[in-house]
């Protein structure tokens, strides 16, 4: 049997189940004495890409190094697919799978910074919602604490209203999406009262501009518009503040 073969029946049992490496590999050996080395569950992941290796044969979630979902074969697997380079000190992703067919990137796409398809974008937007969810009801963090978390889903709801691409730029300046052509910079704020801001310095690295609110559970599009019709602002040290409250009375370019 190969090893796919051997994963495939010492596993039956467990579809569905987080299981650590350690313990899948005993469990191998124990029923076919295979040669501990020979055992390389990464190469069998539906969202990991090994240099070398056939990408045909998927059984697993890669969750770390250590642990493994296992789901079996035609898997209906939604996410990106990664590889770590030897000797990278971070993975890259170089494709996705929409429903449990996938596509890997062509290698002059894979650095550009707009490869983020959008059922992915879907994906990621439910799962920080989660998130979102868990620190707010169980850990009991106010939604103004969460500032990362809110502006990110922030981002991910601009790119599916507007159908345009997340940036993937890290820290990218001015701007968040881009939709065709134009460069929209995304605001995302859980107050009801007060402002929002944008620093001087980047306003000329935008423009449209999108205001989005975390309010009940839910986000709500405040502004979404040329940066030429954001409400009159006011200047404070290095930014221009946008009332919150000239925003929910504005009528936007693009609703």
């Amino acid at each position: 049997m190969t090893i796919y073969e051997q994963i495939k029946e010492t596993l039956k049992d467990y579809l569905g189940e987080t299981l650590s490496y350690k313990e899948i590999k005993e469990k191998i050996i124990s029923n076919y004495n295979t040669n501990p080395s020979s055992i390389i569950l990464s190469d069998y992941c539906y969202n990991r890409y090994n240099k070398g290796i056939a990408f045909n044969q998927h059984l697993f979630i890669y969750i770390d190094r250590s642990t493994y979902k296992y789901v079996g074969e035609n898997y209906p697997y939604t996410g990106f697919i990664f590889h770590k380079p030897l000797g990278s000190n971070h993975a890259s992703v170089v494709g996705e799978w929409d429903n449990g067919q996938y596509h890997l990137y062509p290698h002059s796409v894979i650095d550009k910074k707009n490869i983020i398809g959008n059922a992915q974008i879907k994906k990621l937007y439910e799962e920080y919602f989660e998130i979102l969810r868990f620190e707010i009801d169980i850990l009991g963090f106010k939604p103004t604490e969460l500032r990362h978390l809110i502006g990110r889903l922030g981002e991910f709801y601009c790119a599916i209203y507007t159908k345009g691409n997340l940036t993937k730029v890290v820290n990218q300046t001015g701007f968040d999406v881009e939709k065709d052509g134009k460069r929209i910079s995304v605001k995302t704020t859980a107050q009801t009262t007060g402002f929002v801001s944008i620093n001087i310095a980047t306003y000329n690295q935008f423009d449209d501009f999108f205001v989005v609110q975390y309010k009940n559970d839910e986000f709500n599009l405040l502004f979404y518009g040329p940066k030429e019709e954001i409400p009159k602002t006011r200047i404070y040290n290095t930014r221009y503040e946008i009332d919150i409250s000239r925003l929910k009375r504005t009528k936007t370019s693009y609703y």
